[in-house]
Formats: structure tokens, C-alpha cells, sequence
């Protein structure tokens, strides 16, 4: 066999090949992180456990003849309860399955969509976030864009795997970042640089 024939072994490999390699290779699923998921089960359980401990409450005030009061609680408790069963089915409901070139996204734990890694117009990373309320958590997130302007969001702080999702991404070429924190946290950044 002479050396230069087609059953010579390739010794060795550039940067771009280890990155084609990778891509190629790359399976791993982007699902909500376990210490995330009691939060959404303790909104849907709280009117239950509530209702039971104020049920003696709820019928001295029907015996009382205020059973509008009854109603309104009961109704508030029912609200607080579907917000925490779609909370549950949104946020839990979620996953991301990549495999080679193909990505399978999970919505409600029943719509299952495919595409390929391709069919991605753009995933925007916003950096900076900030969580309302009394505790503050920063976090980041990932607005994948594909198909006919279709949209699927993914936030680091509630779905693990999600570091691997964005580098998928850049490694893809279809990663751009945004900065999401405030104009005044940009303005001092500014003066603080000069």
C-alpha cells in the first residue's frame, strides 16, 4: 500500500474537527433541576391543607348565614390552586432532549416537538436577570428561536443542563447575547469603566 493511500489513518486533528466531533457526539437532556420541582408541588398542596384546617371555620360561617364569605374563600383557594397546577405543568412540564444533530423540546409533559439543530434561527442568552420580590436571585436565560417564530425559553436557576444547551448552541453558531439588567446597573457599569 503506498503512504499517501485512502486507508492511511488521520494522526492528527485540528480544533475545528474536536469541535465537529463534539457536536456530532453530543446527547444530554435539559430537564428541571429536583429542588425545584417541591416549591411547585407546596403551591398546589397549600389550599388543600388550608381548606382542611379552616373547614370548621367555613361551616360556622355558613351557620352563620355569611356563606358569601364561604364562597369568596373557597374561590380564592381554587384560583391559588389552578395558578399552582399551571406553574407545575409550565415549569416541570419542560425538558430538551439533544441527540446528534436533533433536538426534542417538551412542553406541558405531553406536546413533544422535533427539529433539527438547523431549523434554529437564533438562541438569545440573556445575561443579568434578576428574580422580583423579597429575595433576589440572579439568573440567565435562554430564548431559543426556530421553526415559523416559534419560541421556547429555558432559565438557568430552575433547569439543569442548561450551561450544555447554550454551548451546544455557540458551538452550532446560533448563540447571541443580551444584556438583561437595568439602565441604571448599565450607566454605573459605563462611569465605572472610565
Amino acid at each position: 500500500m503506498s503512504e499517501n493511500g485512502s486507508n492511511e489513518k488521520k494522526t492528527e486533528y485540528s480544533f475545528s474537527d474536536f469541535i465537529e466531533d463534539e457536536i456530532r457526539d453530543s446527547a444530554f437532556k435539559v430537564s428541571i433541576k429536583r429542588t425545584r420541582v417541591v416549591p411547585h408541588l407546596i403551591v398546589i398542596l397549600i389550599p388543600v391543607i388550608f381548606y382542611a384546617m379552616f373547614y370548621g371555620f367555613f361551616l360556622m360561617l355558613d351557620e352563620s348565614g355569611l356563606s358569601g364569605y364561604t364562597g369568596m374563600f373557597i374561590f380564592v383557594l381554587f384560583i391559588i390552586q389552578l395558578m399552582g397546577i399551571f406553574f407545575f405543568l409550565y415549569n416541570c412540564g419542560k425538558e430538551v432532549v439533544v441527540s446528534g444533530r436533533g433536538i426534542v423540546i417538551r412542553r406541558f409533559f405531553i406536546i413533544h416537538e422535533s427539529f433539527s439543530v438547523d431549523d434554529v434561527h437564533e438562541c438569545v442568552v440573556v445575561t443579568g436577570l434578576v428574580t422580583g420580590g423579597r429575595i433576589h436571585e440572579q439568573y440567565n436565560k435562554a430564548v431559543i428561536r426556530y421553526g415559523e417564530g416559534k419560541t421556547f425559553t429555558l432559565e438557568d436557576n430552575l433547569f439543569r443542563g442548561w450551561s450544555m444547551l447554550v454551548r451546544y448552541m455557540e458551538m452550532n453558531g446560533k448563540v447571541t447575547m443580551a444584556d438583561g439588567r437595568g439602565i441604571l446597573s448599565k450607566k454605573l457599569d459605563e462611569m465605572l469603566k472610565k
